[in-house]
């Protein structure tokens, strides 16, 4: 396939898509004066503002991402002082990941800045129905890689 069919290509655009809206995301924090969050911190703020004290392997499933690369990232966000890690109590061996009170003051901001980046989206056309689009998102989000 030649370079300028990739462009066209489904999969290119919506990594193309993916970047610019992280872009803007990013660009919308800082002038919020939020500089120490990075776009990726959404795949753990996200399920923990939905149900705050998740374990790893719960975290990982919920974010689809494995329990290494969120070992990683969650080690970036307790860092900055977004999670804490807690003691499990039905499970010593355990630990459960929790918002701090940083990362809920943060909570209201994010919302506000994701309205911010959906009225974006959907006046970029008006005549598109975004909810067919919304659907193939969620669906190729959850898909999971063919072994073969």
């Amino acid at each position: 396939m030649a370079t300028q069919q990739w462009r066209k290509e489904p999969g290119y655009l919506l990594n193309k898509a993916a970047r610019r809206w992280n872009a803007m995301l990013l660009s919308m924090l800082r002038e919020a004066g939020v500089d120490d969050i990075r776009p990726s911190f959404g795949a753990v703020l996200v399920p923990l503002f939905e149900e705050d004290g998740l374990r790893l392997g719960e975290l990982a499933v919920r974010s689809g991402l494995t329990k290494q690369t969120l070992t990683t990232l969650v080690r970036r966000i307790e860092a900055q002082g977004y999670v804490e890690r807690r003691p499990d109590p039905q499970d010593g061996r355990a630990t459960r990941l929790f918002l701090t009170h940083k990362a809920r003051a943060l909570e209201p901001i994010l919302v506000r800045i994701i309205k911010k980046l959906d009225r974006i989206t959907r006046d970029l056309d008006a005549q598109t129905d975004f909810d067919p689009i919304a659907a193939w998102l969620r669906a190729m989000s959850q898909k999971q890689p063919s072994k073969s």
